[in-house]
């Protein structure tokens, strides 16, 4: 099963510039079997995203990118908004673990090889030393918004620390929709599942573009 599991449009990720409708037409021409939308701070309500599945014919799983001051984090598996309050990566991970769900740094290194790494003095102990990376499941290590280079070393730094490595897309344009897609090996019918399925490494990624 073909998923993309980061993507945002314009009925809660004021970002994008990709609608519903545009988002599921690429994924179908993208020969996806679903996506998992991933609004900031909003996740969509179930009847909403069963009425897109129907409408399309693929799969739709809801899941959230929150605002943190360590960064943004991707969530599967928990059924509620993040607006409210200053959100930290450690009271984010609580929460995520108190609901059974998975937390993901979503492009943890995007802007780090603008200038190059031996500009910047970034090496792989101080990755490895963020805080924040102690405080999720796993790292994004494809995304279609960052650079190879970047998606590298993430992935890198993901098998440094044990922890997962997830890919999504991260499109707010339709034209990026399954850039980067994830193969699970066998059919997902909800969160639950997807989270299961994450949590077990039953899956690998895919760069497509």
């Amino acid at each position: 099963m073909y998923l993309d599991l980061h993507l945002h449009t314009t009925a809660f990720s004021p970002c994008s510039t990709m609608t519903p409708d545009e988002l599921m037409k690429a994924a179908k021409e993208a020969g996806l079997d679903g996506v998992c939308i991933t609004e900031h701070n909003h996740i969509w309500k179930a009847e909403d995203a069963a009425a897109l599945s129907r409408e399309y014919g693929l799969a739709v799983l809801r899941g959230v990118e929150v605002t943190t001051i360590g960064g943004d984090i991707l969530v599967y598996g928990v059924d509620e908004d993040f607006y409210e309050g200053i959100w930290t990566p450690a009271k984010l991970k609580a929460k995520v673990d108190a609901a059974g769900g998975i937390a993901i740094a979503a492009h943890p290194f995007r802007g780090f090889l603008v200038f190059g790494f031996g500009e910047l003095q970034l090496d792989m102990q101080e990755a490895i030393d963020n805080p924040v990376f102690h405080e999720v499941h796993g790292l994004e290590v494809c995304n279609s918004m960052v650079t190879d280079q970047e998606n590298e070393f993430a992935r890198q730094v993901a098998e440094e620390l044990g922890l997962l490595t997830v890919g999504g897309s991260d499109a707010h344009k339709p034209e990026a929709v399954g850039t980067c897609v994830t193969r699970f090996h066998e059919v997902l019918a909800d969160e639950r599942e997807l989270v299961e399925a994450l949590r077990n490494r039953r899956y690998t990624l895919e760069r497509r573009k």
